[in-house]
């Protein structure tokens, strides 16, 4: 039987669930089973008693946004096998060594900047605020690692894919 390995981050952390092609899962000891309605896109989610629907949507790729009892959450899906190689490829030493470019998203004014050249940072860290269409943007650490070449100045306008710094391990 098929088996997926679904990623999301919450509150920081990183959390991973192994699901069969069927929807059911176990975690924890906990067994969960996704049921499928006839409504495309929408599951039901059995939490004792009550069944609590759950809308799953698809970027045709391997994202998903994945929305229960009122919040939303991206998780990214893969098969098992698919996993399983890129766990191989992360623990290699050229993995080890890889320079991260922190590039900007999209256009706007920095209006933050929380960190400096050569300063630590864990994955997840807010290292700048990003001002664009009157609302500011958090952008984080996507990699634990040391600040490098950090280029723009608190107020400077940048445009998008323009090197924010770059973050060595």
């Amino acid at each position: 039987m098929s088996r997926f390995v679904v990623t999301t981050e919450l509150n920081g952390r990183t959390s991973t669930v192994e699901v069969t092609a069927s929807g059911a899962s176990e975690q924890s000891g906990r067994s969960i089973e996704l049921l499928p309605t006839s409504v495309p896109g929408i599951w039901h989610w059995q939490d004792g008693q009550a069944l609590v629907p759950v809308h799953i949507e698809s970027d045709g790729m391997q994202s998903v946004t994945i929305s229960v009892r009122g919040y939303a959450y991206t998780a990214r899906v893969m098969h098992e096998r698919h996993a399983d190689l890129l766990e191989i490829l992360r623990a290699s030493p050229a993995q080890q060594r890889r320079v991260t470019r922190l590039a900007a998203p999209m256009p706007g004014l920095l209006k933050h900047i929380h960190t400096t050249d050569g300063a630590s940072v864990r994955k997840g860290d807010t290292l700048f605020i990003l001002e664009a269409m009157k609302m500011e943007n958090a952008i984080k650490s996507p990699v634990d690692g040391t600040i490098r070449n950090l280029t723009p100045n608190h107020g400077a306008a940048v445009e998008k894919g323009a090197l924010l710094c770059t973050i060595e391990p």
